[in-house]
């Protein structure tokens, strides 16, 4: 009688809980974007990096250069991907990855461009 009382209240709870997610439609507990949300407007410090990326020479016959770009291209949408869900934190994380990625190729592309022009 014991092991009967336990698998009715075992099926109960598990009703319980697909009602439970079939009526509130998991809004409240997982932060997803919308597919109408990708044409909200990203964070200013997002568009920057890209417009700075977009101007910034890669020779990508090189593997460090090529892999700076992937790299910087990769952090870039996945925090286009937080700032839809409203992942400030991650979004800035990622967007400081981008960012110091980018500083490290100027600054060593300026490095040899001087080096070229001085001989």
């Amino acid at each position: 009688m014991k092991m009967l009382s336990w698998l009715v209240s075992g099926v109960l709870i598990s009703l319980l809980i697909v009602v439970a997610g079939v009526l509130t439609n998991n809004s409240g507990y997982v932060a997803k974007a919308n597919a109408d949300d990708s044409d909200k407007a990203h964070h200013a410090t997002i568009v920057k990096i890209e417009r700075i990326l977009s101007q910034t020479d890669f020779d990508v016959s090189q593997k460090r250069d090529l892999l700076r770009k992937t790299r910087i291209e990769f952090y870039l949408a996945e925090a286009k991907q937080a700032d839809l869900r409203n992942w400030t934190f991650k979004r800035d994380d990622l967007v400081d990855r981008a960012k110091s990625i980018l500083i490290h190729h100027q600054s060593q592309f300026n490095a040899d461009a001087t080096e070229f022009v001085s001989i």
